[in-house]
């Protein structure tokens, strides 16, 4: 999906310019919270937003990246004019907050009901077929292990995993994964634990699920995740031994957001 060039501005202000990623756990910010991106918005719907335009991104949002090409900005392969987010994730990079992932956390949340949003861009040069699954976003939730709901790949198909209980999690298939081109992804979700709970999604701006009931389990509201985790290469070896992905127009949208705010820009 081809992209404009006139992209938002970001709306996330830079706490810290210049300032680089370190080869650990750090955090741009720990008490950040949505209510204080929310006072830096031009638009009171969309909390967070990141476009990669700026001299610090994810400057103010919790990072896990385990080494120096963990993370990048750098030019959109199919527009010059454009810049993106590029997550990469080896073998043999070291294990953060307990697993290997090239991560970011974004703030905690004010409210169950969330809008999410982002293109993404996956090489065929740099993200093989595996067997294995690759987290490229998930909600995390303190005290949870593995999350409830995931959006995965998994033998170059999307895929989204949720549920309230470990035991009751169900794989949704959205479809084979084209790659070398820009893919946007909507979600909205209602997050409880229980039959009131909401997950929509929109991929390339088709509606391609519904699905209601638990999506959290019992604990605090989940804080949202992106990049690559592999939970595999813990423990052994798989298919492949680098993960490349890009993001781009990263957005986290609140309860009074639309759908028309949260599309590609």
């Amino acid at each position: 999906m081809s992209k404009s060039k006139n992209k938002f501005s970001l709306l996330l202000s830079l706490a810290f310019l210049g300032a680089a990623f370190s080869a650990c756990d750090t955090t741009g910010q720990d008490e950040f919270t949505e209510e204080m991106a929310a006072l830096r918005s031009t638009s009171a719907n969309i909390l967070v937003q990141e476009n990669f335009e700026g001299s610090n991104p994810f400057g103010q949002v919790h990072r896990q990246l385990p080494a120096s090409h963990s993370f990048k900005t750098v030019q959109d392969p199919r527009d010059k004019s454009n810049k993106g987010g590029r997550f990469e994730l080896r073998y043999k990079d070291p294990i953060v907050s307990g697993g290997k992932r090239a991560e970011v956390l974004f703030p905690a949340q004010a409210n169950r009901d969330r809008w999410y949003s982002y293109s993404l861009y996956v090489p065929s040069t740099g993200f093989k077929k595996d067997r294995d699954n690759d987290i490229i976003s998930q909600w995390h939730q303190e005290g949870g292990g593995s999350p409830a709901t995931t959006i995965r790949i998994q033998n170059d198909r999307f895929l989204i995993k949720s549920g309230n209980t470990k035991e009751s999690r169900k794989d949704f298939d959205l479809g084979a994964l084209q790659k070398d081109t820009w893919h946007h992804f909507v979600f909205h979700i209602v997050h409880s634990p229980g039959t009131d709970g909401l997950l929509e999604v929109w991929q390339n701006g088709k509606k391609v699920l519904t699905h209601k009931g638990g999506n959290m389990y019992k604990l605090p509201l989940p804080r949202w995740k992106v990049g690559i985790y592999k939970a595999s290469w813990a423990n052994r070896a798989t298919d492949t031994d680098v993960r490349v992905i890009m993001f781009d127009n990263i957005k986290l949208g609140s309860q009074k957001a639309v759908l028309s705010e949260m599309g590609a820009k």
